[in-house]
């Protein structure tokens, strides 16, 4: 089966040579609107969550933390302490900071085959920045809409996690409370960071490694940037949205509804914009369809995580499914939220701003450092609940 997944790889390849010559201006053009996001949101979003995390891990927290979230994430996700850390930064970050976490997890061997592919299933989010900054206010024009579609999102992703964790049979019992819990878990950190390695060493080695994930994730975004334009230049992603339609008459789905899904299926912000964008169509219907999006997020991040996890036991078809778990539920959500407690709200779509001028009037790197205070501050609060627990 892989072969063939390489010649259907290859025949967009060569689609994508094609398109760059005939079309060189739309070419870059594509391509610079990509890297333009790429560094004036990405970077500034994920670098400091990149670095903090490598240095977490290698200042030996994670095993601070397993000892301490033991009892808390065991019940939940059937999954070790040290996976917490993970679960924080990749609900406040956004993509791919949970694939690149649970990668460092599983390398030290802190995380089995399965416990690595479930922790990577619903781990990687989009960011609260992209959520409720550029969607809820600058598409939507209503923070309101921001917030029920964070919600929704990050329900249906911990629901992705619980639901994992019910089905897992574990192959041997958990210890809920070691004696003296607090000090135990202080006297393995003091005794783990007894190495010598230099704090300016782990310093630049944490900042080159960011780097580096970081110019891996400018390449993804560049590449579908551009087989983004050349699918919607050739009236393929049109063909689809027609398809769409025709297959979804019941339900009376509109051509840019239909459209923005086939653009989101590669590249979320193009296609959420597209979708509420649609004036004609219903509040509740661009929600529930800007839902289903996010919780898709797209072929490119999804070779994002892929990416990280290759040399793991981390299944493509695992990671699908949970995806199409996160969808549904993602979907139910919204809906009951609008229904519940939105219905009220008034949005005002700004369908007259160009999508980099709602990206990039955003202060990225004052919003990920807030979203990094909040990531500590939930970790902090799992680990008072923890120390709460009983024996």
């Amino acid at each position: 089966m892989k072969h063939y997944y390489r010649i259907f790889f290859l025949i967009i390849v060569f689609s994508l040579s094609l398109f760059m010559i005939v079309n060189p201006g739309e070419t870059v053009e594509s391509a610079r609107h990509g890297f333009i996001l790429w560094y004036s949101v990405i970077v500034p979003a994920l670098l400091p969550f990149f670095i903090v995390a490598e240095l977490l891990v290698n200042l030996h927290f994670v095993e601070f933390l397993g000892i301490l979230l033991e009892p808390l994430m065991r019940p939940l996700f059937k999954l070790p302490g040290c996976s917490s850390l993970v679960v924080a930064m990749g609900f406040t970050s956004g993509f791919p900071v949970g694939a690149l976490l649970s990668r460092r997890l599983y390398d030290k061997q802190m995380l089995t085959a399965q416990e690595t592919e479930r922790l990577v299933s619903f781990t990687n989010n989009s960011s609260p920045l992209f959520i409720i900054g550029a969607l809820g206010v600058g598409m939507f024009g209503s923070p309101l809409w921001g917030y029920l579609l964070a919600a929704s999102h990050y329900l249906a992703n911990l629901g992705v996690g619980l639901l994992w964790g019910l089905r897992t049979i574990e192959p041997f019992p958990w210890s809920t409370k070691p004696p003296h819990r607090l000090q135990y878990a202080i006297q393995q950190l003091v005794e783990a960071n007894k190495e010598n390695n230099s704090l300016g060493e782990m310093l630049g080695e944490a900042i080159k490694n960011s780097l580096n994930n970081l110019i891996a994730i400018a390449g993804f975004i560049v590449f579908f940037s551009v087989l983004a334009r050349m699918l919607t230049v050739w009236g393929v992603l049109d063909l689809l949205a027609l398809s769409l339609c025709n297959l979804f008459s019941f339900l009376h789905l509109s051509y840019l509804l239909a459209f923005g899904m086939m653009m989101g299926l590669f590249e979320i912000t193009i296609g959420a914009r597209t979708v509420i964008t649609s004036t004609l169509d219903p509040v509740l219907a661009r929600l529930l369809v800007v839902s289903l999006i996010l919780a898709f997020s797209g072929f490119s991040i999804i070779a994002q995580v892929m990416s990280v996890m290759s040399g793991t036991p981390v299944r493509l078809s695992f990671y699908l499914l949970s995806r199409l778990v996160q969808m549904i539920l993602s979907f139910a959500f919204t809906w009951a939220g609008y229904k519940l407690l939105m219905y009220r709200a008034i949005a005002v779509p700004s369908v007259s701003v160009p999508i980099y001028k709602i990206l990039y009037g955003i202060d990225a790197w004052s919003f990920s450092l807030y979203c990094l205070g909040i990531g500590m501050a939930i970790i902090l609060a799992m680990v008072i609940c923890s120390l709460t627990f009983k024996d």
